[in-house]
């Protein structure tokens, strides 16, 4: 007879039932609701032995549903119910390994929905998870039962399964793009959004490869992207270009990074003109860069780079450091210097310890500085902005509203924004001297402008008679080629010489 105690014997029948082995993992929870039935049963039925035995029964069947509830949360989307990340990665390597060399081949669809931002930061987060679930909802509709329909995170969605033919995968995310468009309400709004998608079908590589997934699902982010970049709303089919594109991208990326930590970029200056005194008044920086055996960069091309590679902050804070201590060398008096920073800046780094230690390095006076941003970054909902345009302003720092009229209204926070000059959007200036419309809709923006007590500049001006037209209309001030391009700082050190600039400051 064995002198094993009886309990341990009764252990290893249930953990032999759950099939659990010496080198099976148990989870936490398992092992804690196991202990504490053992040890209420062992306490109150006295060793009894088939107390105990029933109780480890319960106790084997309680952990088989944990078990199988913490499978379930580990690899399901809480919010849509649909298979997470891991999930879709999975069943994706299951598919991709299970094709032949002759049979069909596996379409990965990478959806990512055009416009939620705007509903989850008009409407509430409330709303935009209610759009994200009416979104899965129609996914498992228009796809086949065998198809897998995934969430990602945030606004993105994957579809796979196995296709014969190239066009039925198109045909599918055609399905999908409209059945998506199909507008619905939320909080009695009618909401109407699109997709960007973008497909691409498994190759011999993704065989040849093994298991993992990474590359497939890179190739229809990719395609995605063109949609996205082609205008939203689109369907793109992966092609080598676009990795080439990407590829290219890395090694400009790569490169400004180490432009920046070098010095090696430059900043040109275009002059901003006050309309009445006929006199130069400040500039605007724009940075410049010439990467090996490439044609110039100019600030166009060089954030939106920056922006999708999360290098923005370090090149914004080259430019403003570089910016100010320039400006630092001008005459006294000469005027403000306008530097432009992404939104992307304001919400990742400390916009404000970065100014306060610039301007103390430079011994520039805050109110020589004015920091731009488009009109779309003071509509952003997020606390690390605001607190950075706050934090800027109690610096004695101006802000202005760049490019106003060129994008999604800022008009219901314009009151509030903490601005102090409004710079008009060439599309709002360009034609003010050819069509009275066009001068009406200016003046009115001028008008909006002073009556919140803010500076109006003109951007883009070319023609002098255009310059008249937004004088008579009460602007302020512009900048553009007719007062001269932008310029290495050599050029506008001598226009502030001879011009002996004084700042405009309205009363």
């Amino acid at each position: 007879m064995s002198d094993e105690p009886d309990l341990h014997r009764v252990l290893r029948r249930q953990l032999r039932r759950l099939k659990l082995g010496r080198d099976q993992a148990v989870a936490p929870e398992q092992l804690e609701r196991l202990l504490e039935l053992v040890s209420t049963t062992y306490q109150e039925a006295d060793n009894d032995r088939y107390l105990l035995e029933r109780s480890l029964e319960v106790s084997s069947t309680e952990m088989r549903q944990l078990h199988e509830s913490a499978t379930r949360k580990a690899l399901m989307d809480e919010l849509t119910g649909l298979p997470n990340r891991r999930a879709l990665l999975e069943r994706l390597e299951h598919l991709v390994a299970s094709q032949g060399p002759d049979g069909p081949t596996v379409a990965v669809l990478f959806i990512d929905l055009d416009g939620f931002k705007l509903v989850n930061d008009s409407l509430g987060h409330d709303a935009g998870d209610e759009l994200l679930v009416t979104t899965a909802q129609r996914l498992r509709t228009v796809c086949r039962t065998d198809d897998v329909v995934a969430r990602l995170g945030g606004d993105e969605f994957i579809v796979a399964g196995s296709f014969v033919a190239a066009d039925q995968a198109q045909a599918l995310a055609e399905r999908i793009a409209h059945a998506l468009e199909a507008p619905l309400t939320i909080k009695q709004r009618k909401v109407a959004i699109s997709a960007s998608i973008g497909w691409t079908l498994s190759g011999v590589q993704d065989l040849a490869a093994g298991p993992g997934t990474d590359a497939i699902l890179q190739r229809a982010d990719l395609a995605m992207y063109a949609s996205k970049n082609g205008g939203k709303a689109r369907i793109s089919a992966f092609d080598h270009r676009m990795q080439q594109v990407v590829d290219g991208k890395m090694r400009i990326v790569s490169q400004l990074r180490s432009a920046i930590a070098d010095d090696e970029l430059a900043l040109h200056y275009q002059p901003v003109m006050d309309l009445n005194r006929r006199q130069i008044v400040g500039a605007e920086a724009g940075v410049r860069w010439q990467p090996p055996g490439s044609a110039i960069l100019t600030t166009a091309d060089l954030v939106p780079i920056a922006e999708e590679y999360r290098i923005i902050g370090d090149l914004d804070a080259w430019v403003l450091r570089e910016a100010c201590r320039r400006a630092s060398l001008w005459r006294p008096g000469a005027g403000g210097i306008s530097v432009n920073m992404s939104v992307q800046t304001f919400d990742s780094i400390d916009v404000v310890a970065l100014v306060r230690e610039t301007l103390a390095k430079s011994d520039l006076l805050a109110d020589q500085l004015v920091l731009e941003l488009t009109e779309d970054s003071f509509l952003a909902d997020s606390p690390a902005v605001m607190d950075n345009l706050a934090g800027v302003r109690e610096l004695g720092v101006r802000l202005a509203m760049d490019h106003f009229g060129s994008g999604q209204s800022a008009l219901s926070r314009l009151r509030t924004a903490p601005v102090q000059v409004l710079k008009l959007h060439d599309t709002l200036t360009e034609s003010v001297d050819q069509h009275e419309a066009s001068a009406a809709i200016a003046g009115a923006a001028v008008t909006l402008g002073h009556a919140l007590g803010h500076l109006v500049v003109a951007e883009g001006v070319r023609r002098r008679a255009q310059a008249e037209v937004l004088r008579a209309l009460g602007c302020d001030a512009a900048q553009g080629p007719l007062f001269g391009l932008s310029g290495q700082p050599e050029v506008l050190d001598s226009l502030f010489a001879a011009a002996n600039p004084q700042p405009i400051v309205r009363s």
